[in-house]
Parts: structure tokens; C-alpha cells; sequence
């Protein structure tokens, strides 16, 4: 791979923990073999670091931006001076360009996710899905899952509150839309998304009650690091499962022409798990 020089542009992948970071992998190769001079790499920012780590990064003039996970998604759209449509409606950013000295942020997980679920064969559209989590990506995906049409749409989080509001933002943004509370019980949904962090390391419970999945039922997992113990439970009960890296990969084109615009139609990545 070609090595960075003294024209390359930056990119910064922030999150905490780091570890579970794969995007550098595949955008990386993907930046030199269509001839972008860039470098998205990984670092590791605590949360109480967030704002200083951004400042720090701003003052840097081969700095593009920087793309966010857990758990920096909607804290860092508090910090932005200017905010793209998704990012306003969901209040989360995945990813933010230093224009001048201003931070404009933008959310691309749902639309990335529709992208990647499409070349599995995976729908929405007039059928019900339920979320697992209420966090940044959640909130992206719910949005973008109201959007293409989807028939109900059920919220489960670990704490209530937090589904209970996201479901609420959702009516007040969208009037009329199909969302509602729900259990972990998978049962009467035929997409399941897991938009939580558990899964990320072996031994996390699995967020849902995986004696209630049918086969007949698409798994979506958003961890791209590893197959999670949800994607292997539903994987024998013989469910249509894909994890986290279409959703990542779906976004590649996405991202390529909000940090320069110039760069429009660039970075078509193929999708392959």
C-alpha cells in the first residue's frame, strides 16, 4: 500500500474503545486504487477527550475531518457548528469536515445500512422490523428504515427511557410514523437489526431472545469486527444474516463526496463479508 506523504489528506476514526475498528482496512486500499492521496486512521479518544481531541485536530492542515463510532455519535453532533439533514433529524453524526473553523457534521448510518442490507436481498419496505438499541446508529437507522417505507417498526433498549424518547423524536420529525416501544422478543418481525455494542467482544449477551428467531426472519448485526453471537444463533436457525460490513462499505462513496464534493462518483466499493 502506497505510504502517506507530505500531500496526503487525513482522515481520523474516533472511538473508544478502538480495537474493534476495521473500516481503515478496506477504505484505505480503496482511497489509493482510485487515486485519492488519503489516510483514515484509527485513534483511540475517551469521552471526556472528545472536544480537546477535535480542537487539537482542526489545527492540523492536512486534515479532511474525522468519522465517529461508539460511543462519540451524538455528543459530537452537540459540538458541530452546522449540520446536514440526517444529522438535524437524528441528532448523531458519523462523520464531520473541518470547513475553515467550522465543524459540519452529517449522519450516514442508515442510508449506508439500506445500501448494504440491499445487496443481501434485505427489505424493508412494507414489512416490520425491529431495532435493538436506542444509541446514534440506532437513531440513523430508525430514520432511515421510517423513510424506505417500512410497515412497524419496533425500539427495544436495555433502558427504557432512551427507546421511549427515541420513539417520540421519531412522531415529532415524522407524524404518523409506525414506530413503537418494544420487547427483545424478535417474534412477529421479519428484520431484526442489532444497532447495540454487545457483540463487540466474545462472551457479550446476545440483546435479543434468540429461541424466538425463525427461519424466516433477515438478522442484521452492525458489528463489522466480528461474527457476534447473535449472527451465529440466527445463523442455525437458518435466518438470511449479514453483520456490520456492508453497512460500513455502503457508506464509502457517501463519505468520499461530503469531505470533498469534487470527488462525487468515486469509491464504489463492492461488498463482500
Amino acid at each position: 500500500m502506497q505510504q502517506p506523504s507530505g500531500k496526503t489528506k487525513y482522515l481520523a476514526l474516533l472511538a473508544h474503545p478502538v480495537d474493534h475498528v476495521k473500516a481503515p482496512s478496506f477504505m484505505n486500499p480503496e482511497f489509493e486504487k482510485t487515486g485519492l492521496d488519503w489516510f483514515l486512521t484509527p485513534m483511540h479518544v475517551r469521552p471526556e477527550n472528545l472536544e480537546d481531541a477535535i480542537r487539537g485536530l482542526q489545527k492540523i492542515d492536512n486534515f479532511l475531518g474525522v468519522n465517529l463510532t461508539i460511543p462519540h455519535k451524538e455528543e459530537m453532533a452537540k459540538l458541530c457548528d452546522e449540520l446536514g439533514p440526517n444529522a438535524k433529524r437524528t441528532g448523531t453524526v458519523n462523520a464531520v469536515r473541518f470547513d475553515e473553523d467550522l465543524l459540519v457534521g452529517e449522519m450516514f448510518d442508515g442510508v449506508g445500512l439500506l445500501i448494504g442490507q440491499k445487496e443481501y436481498g434485505i427489505e424493508v419496505t412494507n414489512r416490520s422490523s425491529l431495532i435493538l438499541g436506542a444509541g446514534g446508529a440506532a437513531r440513523a437507522v430508525a430514520f432511515s428504515y421510517i423513510d424506505e417505507g417500512v410497515k412497524r417498526l419496533g425500539i427495544q433498549n436495555r433502558t427504557l427511557a432512551r427507546a421511549k424518547k427515541l420513539v417520540a423524536d421519531i412522531k415529532a420529525a415524522i407524524p404518523g410514523a409506525p414506530v413503537e416501544v418494544a420487547s427483545d422478543d424478535p417474534s412477529g418481525y421479519e428484520v431484526i437489526c442489532n444497532c447495540t455494542s454487545l457483540g463487540l467482544h466474545k462472551g457479550d449477551p446476545v440483546p435479543t431472545q434468540i429461541d424466538k428467531l425463525t427461519p424466516d426472519m433477515d438478522v442484521v448485526d452492525i458489528i463489522a469486527v466480528r461474527e457476534t453471537e447473535l449472527m451465529t444463533a440466527a445463523i442455525a436457525k437458518g435466518c438470511n444474516v449479514i453483520g456490520g460490513v456492508p453497512m460500513a462499505v455502503g457508506q464509502l462513496s457517501l463519505f468520499v463526496k461530503f469531505f470533498d464534493p469534487a470527488q462525487n462518483g468515486r469509491c464504489q466499493l463492492e461488498i463482500e463479508e
